[in-house]
């Protein structure tokens, strides 16, 4: 055990520099209950003065009018066309490969060792590869389906922004961003009329 040496002195100080210290944590937790009591009562009269004047709010269900689209509905099929060639292939592998499964339990009993290890290894090369190229394909296939759904969600956004300025809203939400909003202030469906032409 090692014995500390402290003069009655050096004790005293310490407890100074502990009250101190305890003093400046007391003007640091004042502080900080001030300004935020003074934020809140800032907040509160910023929503107060909001309120007052009245100004048009409106809410629009993106993920609503989104689904609502005619465009939505024929993303699927452009990306599928867009894939054609690759979705093909991709068919005429799983095809080869049905045909050497078939091959393999019909002919089984004819076939010699060595054709069957033969068979069994091109089964397997297709079918890594066949893997390879599903997974490739599927891939490409998201990607391409979330680059053309996120310029939709561009284009809904615009037309928002747009429909708002027409009828000249101050504020435009989405549908995400509040619990409850009254018919009064939805705007969806004149959104997805302004995309479709209605």
């Amino acid at each position: 055990m090692i014995a500390l040496r402290c003069s009655p002195s050096t004790l005293v100080q310490h407890s100074k520099f502990d009250t101190v210290r305890q003093a400046l944590r007391s003007i640091r937790v004042k502080v900080l209950m001030k300004t935020t009591i003074a934020a809140l009562l800032l907040s509160t009269a910023m929503f107060a003065n909001a309120a007052e004047a009245q100004q048009k709010i409106g809410v629009v269900n993106f993920q609503g009018v989104f689904q609502n689209l005619p465009q939505a509905r024929a993303l699927e099929t452009t990306i599928q066309e867009e894939f054609k060639a690759r979705i093909e292939e991709v068919q005429g592998i799983e095809d080869k490969l049905n045909e050497m499964r078939e091959k393999q339990q019909r002919d089984a009993s004819i076939m010699s060792n060595n054709e069957k290890v033969q068979l069994g290894r091109d089964f397997e090369l297709q079918e890594s590869a066949y893997q390879l190229k599903v997974r490739a394909l599927r891939e490409d296939m998201n990607r391409r389906l979330g680059e053309e759904r996120d310029k939709l969600m561009m284009e809904i956004a615009r037309a928002a922004q747009s429909l708002a300025q027409e009828m000249q809203y101050d504020l435009v939400v989405q549908a995400t961003a509040v619990a409850y909003v009254s018919e009064a202030h939805e705007l969806t469906q004149e959104v997805i009329d302004k995309m479709t032409g209605n």
